[in-house]
């Protein structure tokens, strides 16, 4: 349990390194600046035995996420979401469909499981986090790490990449 404590706290020292940057630049950098620390240092320490062997992670994971979950649906009103951006909801769901037909077509050329092909593309279109979850429902724990990975090298190529072309298209440098 220990262990786990040191987890929760280490997590904290990342956030509060991201916020700090908020004490130090304007609040546009600010912004960008805080996810760059929280996601570089999240994967640093990753890269560490100490931090990534630490053990009931995984139950402690799934416990906050569906927390998290309860928390962001029970806050959701699709009605306004259909009156104020209709189009917004429009173009989300045909991006999803696309994305999902590409990784279906994908999938079925390389004759990828269809396991693998439905947790990828959860970690891909939803987030790493909700992975654990649906290979709950599956019943196959052992697609959990295919999962992860490959939405944890989106998040990362996003990050990084989606602040690049953030700034490219405004032409703003820091």
């Amino acid at each position: 349990f220990p262990p786990l404590l040191g987890a929760f706290g280490l997590a904290l020292a990342i956030f509060l390194a991201g916020g700090a940057s908020f004490l130090l630049l304007n609040e546009d950098a600010a912004f960008v600046v805080a996810i760059l620390i929280i996601c570089t240092l999240g994967i640093v320490f990753s890269f560490i035995p100490a931090v990534r062997n630490i053990k009931m992670t995984y139950q402690a994971g799934n416990y906050f996420i569906l927390i998290f979950s309860l928390v962001v649906s029970s806050m959701a009103d699709m009605s306004k979401l259909v009156t104020t951006a209709p189009i917004m909801l429009v173009y989300v769901t045909f991006t999803i469909f696309v994305c999902l037909l590409l990784h279906v077509s994908l999938a079925k050329i390389f004759k990828i499981d269809a396991d693998t092909v439905i947790i990828t593309s959860v970690a891909g279109i939803c987030s790493p986090p909700l992975v654990p979850m649906v290979a709950s429902a599956l019943k196959n724990r052992e697609v959990v790490i295919t999962g992860v990975v490959t939405g944890i090298i989106g998040w990362v190529i996003g990050t990084y990449l989606g602040i690049a072309v953030a700034y490219i298209l405004r032409g703003v440098t820091l």
